[in-house]
Order: C-alpha cells, then structure tokens, then sequence
C-alpha cells in the first residue's frame, strides 16, 4: 500500500549487535595491587593496601582495598586516587557502584576531612562530573553501598574517575573503599 511504513532499516544500524555489559574499569576489586591505578598520598603513604594493614577492617572483597586519610600532617594533606578510561561510542548511561567505610576520631560535629568521587577530564584536569562526597560526618561500623549514575554524556571519549581526600591537621579520619565498578553497554 501507498502509506505502509518503510521497514528498511536505517544504513548504520547493525542488526548483528545486541548491547552487552561492559566493565570500563581494571581491577576495581584492587586485589592485583596498584597497577592500573594511579594513586598520591600527601602523606607519602600508599594508597591501596592490604587489610592486614589496617586493625579491625577486612576489605570486601579479596584481601586488598584501597585506604585514604588515616594520618595527621601540618597545615591537613590531600590524597588523590583514581584510573583513567576510554567510553565507547555507542556507550549507554555509565553507572559507578562500590563500597565505602569510614572510621574517624573527629567529635565536633563538622566535616573537617571529605572525599570527593568526580569525573575529570583527563588532559586538562577539569572535573566534568561531582558524583558524590563524604565526609567523617558519614562514619560507618561496615562496608556501605555506593551507587550513582552519571548524568554527562561522555560516549567516545576518555574519562578519568577521581577520589580526592582533603584532610584536616588534627583528628583523623580513614576512608577505606573496595569493589568497585564503572559499566555500561555496548556492542561488542
């Protein structure tokens, strides 16, 4: 018929393709060390450690995590963690999961140490993205869940996922992380 709709599919479809998940990151688990994370602790400490480092607190997985804060310095410190990434173009909504624990010896009822979780241009440095913060205001006794989506649209592009720990010069407070995860879809 004269009105009947074209069923041809469009030039660039694959109809071979079927989206499937994808793991953006390398070992989010940290359970091979540091190799693929690129890790600076203003204390000069390493970053992702073994839990036997650490009194009182398994990893969640494995026996590595991943360990910002937990010291002291004049004038506080910065910690900075994080792994860069290439998105697919055909990439769907990026989901971030993972787990947090936080432990402090601050009692004043302020946020004097923070973690930051960003996106950022991997080049120029520029955060493209807050996914979410903590701070010692947020201490646990357990692993807590971590789930975001993020909101940019970086299909085709390099990424960089960032944790940025800002400590104060008194009490401290340790942020322990482990088993994380960036995924998307897309054809394989």
């Amino acid at each position: 018929p004269a009105n009947a709709p074209d069923a041809t599919p469009p030039a660039d479809a694959d109809p071979a393709c079927t989206p499937a998940p994808l793991e953006l990151l390398v070992y989010g688990d940290f359970d091979l060390g540091p190799g693929h994370w690129d890790e600076t602790s203003g204390g000069g400490f390493p970053v992702i450690v073994v839990q036997d480092e650490i009194d009182g607190a398994d990893a969640d997985s494995g026996t590595f995590l991943t360990w910002l804060g937990g010291y002291s310095q004049t004038g506080g410190a910065i910690d900075v963690f994080f792994q860069d990434v290439v998105v697919p173009a055909d990439a769907t909504p990026i989901a971030v999961t993972g787990k947090i624990r936080i432990a402090t010896a601050e009692t004043l009822g302020l946020a004097f140490d923070t973690l930051d979780l960003e996106v950022v241009n991997p080049t120029s440095g520029a955060v493209l993205e807050a996914v979410t913060s903590w701070s010692n205001l947020d201490a646990s006794t357990g692993w807590v869940d971590v789930s975001a989506n993020l909101t940019g649209s970086y299909a085709g592009q390099s990424i960089r996922l960032r944790w940025t720990g800002d400590y104060d010069s008194t009490q401290t407070t340790h942020f322990l992380l482990d088993t994380w995860s960036l995924s998307t879809t897309s054809c394989p």
